[in-house]
């Protein structure tokens, strides 16, 4: 009988502390869990900086900036839960493994039935996306680098489009 009694003590001990995870507060204590997560080995001195964060109900992707100066950038997709209405707190759900293609300082990461978007290139001007409602553009203002959003339904197709309305290379 006692047997049982600690089986299911210590089965309910386990259940209340695996909703203790970590909570986050602001922006800062986030980039501080992002440098953990950086996959380079000097992580621990890199410039890391925050971009932005796409919200979706109480889920969003946070993203990241590191490196600069003589190295490329890199870019870090976070995703959190965010914690009440009105206060900055988050927890940590997992690394995004984000999608960098052809141009240059420009991310994406599936997510959420969706795609999240990082653009880091003040060359982008605008992002044309086609998915099954049909095409849609995205402007982006000359002063909002490092600018993030993110679109439903998952796009079939994007485009990234200069000032002049020309494909970036």
């Amino acid at each position: 009988m006692k047997k049982m009694r600690l089986a299911i003590l210590l089965g309910l001990l386990i259940l209340s502390l695996s909703g203790c995870a970590k909570t986050y507060r602001g922006t800062g204590e986030l980039i501080a869990k992002a440098r953990e997560e950086l996959p380079v080995p000097e992580a621990e001195t890199a410039d890391v900086r925050y971009a932005g964060m796409c919200a979706q109900d109480d889920r969003a992707v946070a993203w990241f900036i590191y490196g600069g100066g003589d190295r490329k950038y890199g870019y870090l997709p976070m995703e959190i839960k965010v914690k009440g209405q009105r206060s900055a707190k988050y927890k940590f759900v997992k690394i995004l493994q984000p999608v960098t293609g052809e141009c240059e300082d420009i991310a994406a990461v599936n997510w959420n039935q969706g795609c999240a978007f990082l653009i880091n290139n003040p060359d982008c001007a605008a992002v044309r996306i086609t998915d099954e409602n049909g095409t849609y553009e995205e402007k982006i203002s000359h002063d909002a680098y490092p600018y993030v959003f993110y679109h439903s339904p998952l796009p079939s197709a994007y485009v990234f489009l200069d000032a002049d309305g020309n494909e970036l290379p």
